[in-house]
């Protein structure tokens, strides 16, 4: 998966998760280097997830602020059996979360699409990509609920699996599925394919 920077971005390997569960628990006794380590690896993807609900940089950088603040205070009570970075996710999305109810306004993906990183996006579907543009995509996403998009962001953008979907968004796994499966299928139908232009 692309980077803004244009680096590929994998999915978090084990060896990096039990890096990551290894330098919260030093965290968590107090190593401030540990805990530096960790803002280092993920400062960049807690951000993107932000600016894709907010999308304002000084709002991002804010928020991506405020989440590693709150990461720093709940550390001791990191659980190592599940991933940092899903644990981060869900830390950022109560973040945004409180930010909409003090009123703050808060963007939908398919606006923060145009972010100019956007196009670094991995879509769901290659052959649904292949038969739109961009426009067309941005379109489409929005027509999707706020939840589908947020589900097909996780997914498709930041590489996480369906457990840890349902970890962040406070869903059963098999609700998480249905989700997405819905979207892709909505996705599907609001793209025309290139066979009917």
């Amino acid at each position: 998966m692309a980077t803004p920077n244009g680096a590929e971005r994998a999915a978090v390997t084990p060896v990096e998760r039990d890096e990551d569960a290894g330098l919260a628990v030093r965290a968590s006794r107090g190593d401030v280097a540990a805990f530096g380590l960790l803002y280092d690896r993920h400062a960049e993807a807690v951000y993107r997830y932000v600016y894709y609900r907010v999308r304002d940089d000084a709002e991002a950088e804010d928020l991506t602020s405020d989440v590693f603040m709150r990461a720093l205070k709940a550390i001791p009570r990191y659980e190592p059996r599940q991933a940092f970075l899903a644990w981060l996710y869900r830390i950022a999305r109560n973040a945004v979360i409180d930010r909409a109810r003090r009123g703050a306004r808060q963007v939908s993906f398919e606006d923060a699409l145009r972010h100019p990183e956007a196009d670094r996006v991995v879509e769901p579907d290659d052959e649904l990509l292949a038969r739109s543009d961009s426009d067309t995509l941005r379109r489409a996403l929005a027509r999707l609920t706020p939840l589908q998009q947020e589900v097909i962001v996780l997914r498709f953008l930041e590489g996480f699996t369906t457990p840890e979907i349902a970890r962040i968004v406070g869903k059963r796994e098999g609700t998480v599925r249905g989700i997405q499966f819905r979207a892709i299928g909505a996705l599907r139908q609001l793209i025309p394919s290139r066979e009917a232009l």
